[in-house]
């Protein structure tokens, strides 16, 4: 049985040998073909602690962009069933931290992920130039469980300060908050809720997993809108007699991108 225990010790003291000591540039190397739209450049530190200096999509789609994308191997993770990392990135004008974890029953986990942004150095991101903004992102989130590639849980809010539309008709918003909650059915309830500036927003877009919505936002323009953002509104859906405007739509969002 001593013998045993001390194969069994010598053989967790390679594999930890291995994550500290062994570089993870020829790691990489060796999964960079299986990685299909996904770049990653200056890859530096060992299996257990490195970063990355670029991480980037080769999809025109969704050009997303990191930078010094770090990662640092959570022991902790084996303990919850599963390997993960915890992780953090530059970008965008902001950056954000988070865990990021395999199961052992295939799925990916991730969580207490936290991020900031500047909403103007998203705009590439817009499958097209349509509109400006401006103001500053910060999110959390709770939890996102994917499991066959498809999404099974995301909780978490954003908040957008100092929300404004540059263009095509300047319009502040205020401050944006954004509140997502999973259902029993696998399906999400996103609430929006905008207050403090030219327009106020109330509502909820409700999201099942093979992407239908039903959205459903009441816009209200504030006393001191201008005439232009008022007429933005009235082109939207037909006001009532205070000039809010309730947006109702349905759809599929894989049909949208």
């Amino acid at each position: 049985m001593r013998i045993v225990w001390l194969c069994l010790l010598g053989a967790i003291s390679y594999l930890v040998s291995m994550l500290v000591l062994f570089p993870a540039a020829p790691v990489v190397d060796r999964i960079r073909p299986h990685l299909g739209l996904v770049a990653l450049d200056g890859v530096s530190g060992k299996l257990y602690s490195g970063v990355v200096s670029s991480v980037r999509s080769t999809d025109d789609l969704l050009p997303l962009e990191l930078q010094n994308v770090a990662w640092t191997v959570s022991p902790g993770s084996l303990l919850q069933g599963g390997a993960g990392a915890r992780i953090s990135f530059d970008g965008y004008g902001g950056g954000g931290s988070g865990l990021v974890s395999r199961q052992w029953n295939g799925e990916v986990v991730v969580s207490d992920f936290k991020f900031t942004a500047e909403a103007k150095a998203l705009e590439p991101l817009l499958p097209v130039p349509i509109a400006s903004f401006a103001g500053e992102l910060s999110g959390t989130i709770d939890q996102i469980v994917l499991a066959n590639n498809l999404l099974q849980r995301l909780g978490g809010q954003l908040t957008w300060s100092n929300a404004a539309l540059e263009r095509p008709v300047p319009t502040a918003l205020g401050t944006v908050q954004v509140l997502i909650e999973p259902e029993a059915d696998l399906s999400h309830v996103v609430n929006l809720s905008a207050e403090g500036g030219d327009v106020t927003m109330n509502g909820t877009v409700t999201v099942r997993q093979n992407g239908d919505f039903a959205a459903d936002v009441l816009l209200s323009p504030a006393p001191g809108a201008s005439p232009e953002v008022v007429n933005g509104l009235r082109q939207m859906g037909r006001p009532d007699a205070q000039g809010r405007v309730r947006l109702q739509r349905q759809g599929n969002v894989n049909r949208l991108m």
